[in-house]
């Protein structure tokens, strides 16, 4: 059986109408006790600490400077109860959803649950890296980032359940939505979503969804189901697991990105403080809201309540307040004191709070506000780790005037965690404490014990009426009944008898107090410091002597504490106690001090006189003022209505920047002294300068193309100067991979660009140019015209190299000429002209035919040897025109260098030889040698005459071969035309 859902039903019976909420809530309690003690009897133990997951009308906050959480009742505007979980200067993060109750202390990675049945802790763990703990769908998680590890964890032990979810890479960001499912994102930019099987003890992860451009600084937004990522790295905002899937481009959206803890989908916002922006997806479109404008300059993490979205201002002291089209919804939430405000939706209500933890600002769906004072010098303070002990804040018990003082350094009793013994009441048998872990520190764990399985050789079970028997609740030093023990994890809150007591730890020495700095409100900080003890303690605590102060602890390395809002004109002392091992130390006490004396009634502030308000061109505004009689600790200005600017006590002006434009605008000016404020009567009208209006009619009255080079005449109306003259007009133009940028004091503008190289040129495509007017106060906003621009073709241009080369084929054995071919390289422009082209070959005469712009290689037919053949390829239609390539030419060669038969003659010839050539004859003519003198004459004369001989010899062959070829039918191969080459 489901326990939460069953005891979600009991309750929702019990308590009735949500009206009757706050009046039931006592019998509620009470109806909710007896129903867990019954389950708890029936099911075992840990019914009664576990029953309680509903709303409880309450708010926790946390209170860094003091190690505290507070428990606020919006609905009466009190702070009910403290809960002291760590020490002072901590850094405590809460994480409250569904009756869960998790603190964070960043500064020591120690978290503690509370049992919010019992104000009790149920668990405590330490982590040695950043973790984070989320709540939500009515478990607990606990994320370490660094190693991308997801745990599941019982919601009031902390102890794992089951399996952990480990991922491969570190994790940029870890949300869980309303229905429990966890989303992380990867810093290498992987979404997916890890669900908890109760069942099974183990998660199940869905598919991983990579997001283009994710990285370490992406964040996510959870809603009731799914997610919205916002992505700086890559300018992207999606939305994952909400019943759509949307991706939006924003590419504005960088650096630090801060989105609400939880929304609605039609409405997820997040702070961009590098900006001065909040970026919000409302509905389906993505707005950024410069409210940098609003006087919120480093804008944090937002909250969506009742509608609106709340922006808190680090460093403004205030909450500007939007509605979901960006623009003001309502004057802006202040923050007392001016420190850095904190947003927390709870229970219906939006809770402003600060990190200092004394005042909050409570806001109501109908935006009305209130001041909360969260209770630090009057609300009780308990320790969580201790069910027997009375409320820390408690005044001790009155001692009677003839009761004995111990003398110092007297033995005292083992301290237990709460108020010191009363010394009057009787002294029973010496019982040692429980080692009690101090605030911070890992609970006390037996390695020997298993948490799950009973010891049936147990003997020494609490009998009742005996120490650690269940009783009665509201009896000090018992344990209320139906609180839950923690698994595995020693009672802290039973003595356990033994055979002898611990020893207890060296007291401090060199106590001592010194006074702070009287307070407007008459109270008084006193810090008090002590020399170390030597071993060193697991902690000290600072108690004063008068009632109403709650006992200060701190960690064993320290030897000062702050013990705040003492009255005025209290004389007291202070004791310190060093605690080691749940056992205290006898108390050193310090020499008495006196804190200033009580004037009387405190100051209250009255209204400055004499205001004044000057508007500037620039859009500035002085405020003047004459300081009030009181006197005053800060003043508040700003316009009636509106957002207002904090400065420091002793100024009479101030110059107000981001004032909305407007005329009949009057300014205010609030003294603030302590707790009290006045206000002064309203300033004088002035009109406030604002920003130029957008200029009117922007259009191209002449546009002139050349190629790749565009030319853009713009005129346009004058823009409204709003109070301050219109110096210059800004024309910029973006688009396609082209931009640029003029200034002007007309009201035209030549628009000159090459789109040469670029996407636009390419591919086609807008070029836009935005036209804005500018002032002392700034730019206002643009007016656009959209100029398209289709995809350039580049033309063939004259002169081009298309031709590469001209070459000849070898004849036919019957061709008196010679076949040519040309081979074309057209570049692309060419090979994509759509006018035509011709080839245009020159040899004896020029011949033109057409042919395709992208042809490869081209016939020119055949020409006589040695003929000079030219040939280029001109482009028709090119704007009007014709152009032509660049000329290649080549030489044919002589038909002699072929073979040849001449059909006519039948007679065949070798290369070298054409019709025509004369043979060569040998004519015998009388004829003697000359012949050389000396001994060589014989051999020369011999070698001579066997030349002739054998020349003879070839020439009647030759002739007897030629007459034979001429008498016989000649075979002649048949002329061949030679083969076209395809176009």
């Amino acid at each position: 059986m489901n326990r939460s859902t069953t005891s979600s039903g009991l309750l929702g019976r019990l308590l009735g109408r949500p009206g009757d909420r706050q009046r039931g809530f006592a019998e509620a309690g009470v109806a909710v006790t007896g129903a867990a003690l019954v389950l708890g009897a029936a099911l075992g133990s840990g019914v009664a600490s576990t029953v309680v997951t509903m709303s409880d009308g309450v708010t926790w906050l946390p209170d860094d400077e003091t190690g505290q959480v507070v428990q606020i009742n919006p609905g009466t505007g009190r702070a009910e109860r403290r809960l002291q979980v760590a020490g002072p200067g901590s850094d405590l993060a809460i994480s409250q959803r569904d009756g869960r109750l998790v603190v964070t202390d960043g500064r020591t990675g120690t978290m503690t649950s509370i049992d919010l049945a019992t104000l009790m802790a149920g668990g405590q763990r330490r982590s040695d890296e950043p973790a984070r703990v989320l709540v939500g769908g009515g478990l607990v998680y606990l994320v370490t980032p660094s190693t991308g590890v997801v745990r599941a964890v019982d919601p009031l032990t902390l102890q794992d359940l089951g399996t952990p979810h480990r991922m491969a890479t570190p994790l940029a960001d870890a949300v869980v939505d309303a229905r429990g499912a966890v989303w992380v994102v990867t810093t290498s930019g992987e979404l997916r979503s890890v669900t908890w099987l109760p069942e099974e003890e183990r998660f199940e992860a869905g598919q991983p969804r990579p997001v283009r451009g994710a990285g370490a600084g992406t964040r996510l937004l959870p809603h009731e189901r799914g997610v919205t990522v916002f992505a700086p790295d890559g300018g992207a905002v999606l939305q994952v697991g909400v019943g759509r899937d949307l991706a939006v481009a924003v590419p504005d959206l960088s650096g630090e990105v801060l989105p609400a803890a939880t929304a609605p989908t039609d409405l997820a916002p997040a702070g961009v403080p590098g900006r001065s922006a909040v970026v919000m997806l409302a509905g389906d479109r993505i707005l950024d809201v410069g409210v940098g404008a609003l006087g919120c300059e480093r804008p944090g993490r937002p909250a969506v309540f009742a509608g609106l979205v709340y922006v808190p201002c680090t460093g403004a002291g205030r909450v500007v307040v939007l509605r979901p089209d960006g623009t003001r919804a309502r004057p802006d939430v202040t923050v007392p004191g001016g420190r850095d405000p904190r947003l927390l939706v709870d229970d219906g209500r939006l809770v402003v709070h600060t990190e200092d933890g004394s005042r909050a600002v409570v806001v109501e769906s109908d935006g009305t506000t209130r001041v909360v004072d969260t209770g630090r010098a009057g609300a009780a303070v308990h320790d969580p780790r201790d069910a027997g002990s009375a409320p820390v804040a408690a005044p001790p018990p009155p001692q009677r005037p003839d009761a004995p003082v111990p003398p110092p350094g007297a033995p005292q009793a083992p301290w237990s965690g709460g108020s010191p013994p009363d010394p009057t009441e009787p002294v029973g048998p010496v019982v040692p404490p429980v080692a009690v872990p101090p605030v911070g520190a890992p609970p006390v764990v037996d390695p020997t014990v298993d948490p799950t399985v009973p010891d049936p050789e147990r003997t020494d079970a609490p009998r009742p009426g005996t120490p650690g028997a269940p009783v009665t609740p509201g009896t000090p030093g018992e344990t209320p009944t139906g609180t839950a023990p923690t698994p595995g994890v020693r009672p802290t809150t039973t003595p356990t008898p033994s055979a002898s007591p611990a020893p207890a730890p060296v007291a401090p020495t060199g106590v001592a107090a010194a006074l702070g700095e009287q307070q407007t409100d008459g109270l008084t900080d006193v810090t008090v410091t002590w020399r170390a003890s030597s071993p060193r303690p697991d902690a000290y605590v600072v108690r004063a002597s008068v009632a109403g102060l709650a006992p200060v602890e701190v960690g064993g390395g320290t030897t000062s504490a702050v013990v705040r809002g003492v009255d005025c004109n209290t004389r007291l002392t202070f004791t310190v106690e060093a605690v080691d091992g749940g056992v205290a130390s006898a108390p050193a006490s310090s020499p008495s001090v006196r804190t200033g004396s009580c004037v009387g009634p405190l100051p209250v502030a009255s209204a400055p006189t004499g205001v004044t308000a000057a508007a500037h061109p620039d859009g500035t505004v002085t405020v003047s003022w004459t300081a009030p009689s009181s006197g005053a600790d800060s003043y508040l200005v700003g316009p009636v209505g509106g957002s207002t600017t904090t400065t420091d006590g002793t100024a009479t002006s101030l110059v107000l920047r981001d004032v909305p434009p407007g005329a009949g605008v009057r300014f205010v000016v609030q003294a603030v002294l302590g707790a009290t404020s006045a206000a002064s009567q309203p300033s004088a009208a002035v009109t406030v300068a604002g920003v130029p209006g957008a200029v009117t009619a922007l259009e191209a009255f002449d546009i002139t193309t050349a190629g790749e080079r565009h030319y853009l005449s713009m005129r346009w109306g004058a823009a409204p100067d709003n109070g301050s003259p219109v110096s210059e007009y800004v024309v910029a133009y973006s688009g396609g991979g082209v931009s640029g940028r003029f200034t002007t004091g007309a009201q035209s503008q030549l628009v000159e660009f090459s789109c040469a190289g670029t996407p636009l040129c390419a591919q086609g495509g807008t070029l836009t140019v935005t036209v804005t007017a500018r002032n002392g106060v700034g730019e206002g906003p643009g007016a656009s015209y959209g100029y398209q621009v289709g995809a350039y073709v580049r033309p063939p241009a004259e002169g081009e190299s298309v031709v590469s080369w001209v070459t000849y084929r070898s004849p036919g054995l019957n061709d008196q000429e010679i076949p040519a071919v040309a081979q074309l390289a057209p570049p692309s422009w060419w090979a994509e002209h759509a006018g035509g082209c011709t080839l245009v070959v020159s040899a004896d005469r020029t011949t033109t035919q057409p042919i395709a712009c992208s042809a490869t290689e081209v016939y020119l037919g055949s020409f006589h040897g040695g003929t000079t053949v030219t040939v280029s390829v001109r482009a028709e239609n090119v704007g009007g025109r014709s152009v032509t390539s660049a000329a290649v030419s080549e030489r044919m060669p002589n038909r002699n260098e072929f073979a040849y038969c001449d059909l006519m003659t039948r007679i065949c010839t070798d290369p070298v030889s054409l019709p025509g050539d004369r043979d060569v004859v040998v004519v015998p003519i009388p004829w003697v040698p000359r012949l050389p003198h000396g001994p060589e004459r014989p051999p020369l004369a011999a070698t001579g005459v066997g030349l002739l001989l054998a020349a003879g010899a070839l020439h009647a062959a030759r002739r007897r071969s030629t007459e034979g070829a001429a008498t016989a039918t000649p075979t002649v191969p048949s002329p061949t035309a030679p083969e076209e080459p395809a176009a």
